[in-house]
């Protein structure tokens, strides 16, 4: 794993981690972030750089996987994706275009010039058109994003407003803002002692919140699993 001064803000994750928390499996994440065989990465994860062992990504690479699923699910081939992430540098000269303020600006341009472009891209159905498909597409995995600069920089998942996922606070493991308390700890906590009242008292935290890290935690093991 990278030195403690090159993970600081930025974030990590193992597949794992990062697999449940978009809805995939660790043998994806690992595909598009690391490469399969001969096929090369979609893009080479940041700690890739600077480790070429470690396995681990960062939240930007987070983001990213995120966008690269959603696509996927919509049947977008990993040509078309490939090719849209190479649109994107060449047009605005970003190197991470799939966590950037650009990309969820001009995305559905982008991805409809990425499928004119993959000749073995199977058209989408007319009954759901291209550019529809893509803005939905587009709008799900980004629209919940708060921006600094250019780049994504926090993560508020859709329903659970009082849940951030920030890579400058618990290396960007979610937490409940106010108390910066891991969801995953209360969830894991209220499954051995299944007693609201009791962890609220330990961490002076009102039962409404700690409900909120259950209903989350839950929503990642029924999308994951």
């Amino acid at each position: 794993m990278p030195l403690d001064d090159t993970i600081l803000g930025k974030g990590v994750y193992t597949p794992s981690e990062a697999a449940r928390l978009v809805g995939t499996n660790a043998q994806q994440v690992l595909r598009w972030t690391r490469g399969s065989g001969p096929n090369e990465p979609l893009w080479h994860a940041h700690y890739q750089f600077l480790d070429k062992d470690v396995t681990e990504i960062s939240f930007l690479d987070l983001i990213e996987v995120r966008v690269v699923n959603a696509l996927r699910q919509a049947k977008i081939s990993l040509q078309s994706i490939r090719f849209a992430i190479s649109f994107a540098r060449e047009k605005y000269g970003i190197d991470r275009p799939l966590a950037s303020q650009s990309f969820k600006t001009d995305g559905t341009e982008i991805l409809m010039e990425a499928v004119e472009n993959d000749g073995e891209y199977v058209s989408l159905s007319k009954k759901r058109p291209g550019q529809k498909v893509f803005r939905e597409i587009i709008s799900q995995s980004l629209n919940d994003l708060e921006y600094e600069g250019e780049f994504a920089a926090r993560w508020r998942p859709k329903g659970y407003s009082s849940v951030i996922i920030d890579p400058e606070r618990h290396f960007g493991d979610p937490i409940l803002d106010a108390y910066g308390i891991s969801t995953s700890i209360i969830y894991n906590e209220f499954n051995e002692f299944n007693d609201l009242r009791y962890l609220s008292r330990i961490y002076e935290v009102p039962t409404k919140d700690l409900q909120v890290c259950i209903l989350f935690e839950r929503s990642l093991d029924e999308a994951h699993g």
